[in-house]
């Protein structure tokens, strides 16, 4: 952004740092079209973003009634469509130049559609400035370790939060000099 005193304008500068944010989603249909819960984590651990619908989707699949919806952690982390999507706004509107990664094009789908309002023509909250995306291929392996490496969070997963640990944590021993699966 081009900045001046008490004012800011513009896009950020390309020097400026990237903030990764590793996402997951989790759905109810076998489209993927009907969104449950979405998660997001930046690579340091210090941004985490986490949502759950407030309306679950009641023509689930079997296994998704049976796997997802129990780990479901309700609460403060229900909201409505609309909420949901400002909240996600402004969260991406508190990060430096957030880069999405995922490693299924489904999620990219879901998060967008979120980030959209649904479908309000205009949803509130700040439009996501200078927001990339990055699909993260050959990561498979990888979370299968990660996963392997912590047994005490094997019971959250397809929680979209601790996939989106996975996803981070995969991510982190691919692509740091010393190999760290159990991160």
């Amino acid at each position: 952004m081009q900045r001046h005193p008490g004012k800011v304008t513009g896009r950020r500068m390309p020097d400026e740092p990237i903030t990764h944010l590793f996402l997951d989603c989790e759905w109810a249909d076998v489209l993927a079209s009907e969104l449950v819960s979405i998660a997001l984590v930046s690579l340091d651990g210090e941004h985490l973003f986490y949502a759950e619908r407030e309306r679950l989707p009641v023509d689930s699949t079997p296994w998704v009634a049976a796997v997802v919806y129990p780990l479901l952690q309700r609460g403060r982390y229900v909201m409505t469509d609309e909420g949901m999507s400002l909240a996600l706004r402004t969260f991406l509107a508190s990060v430096e130049r957030p880069q999405i990664c995922y490693d299924f094009g489904a999620d990219r789908m879901l998060c967008q559609y979120v980030i959209d309002g649904f479908e309000v023509p205009e949803p509130l909250g700040p439009a996501p400035v200078d927001l990339t995306w990055r699909l993260l291929t050959d990561t498979s392996s990888a979370v299968e370790q990660w996963w392997k490496a912590h047994p005490d969070a094997r019971g959250q997963r397809h929680h979209a939060l601790a996939d989106a640990q996975a996803l981070r944590g995969a991510w982190r021993s691919l692509n740091e000099t010393t190999p760290r699966i159990g991160s």
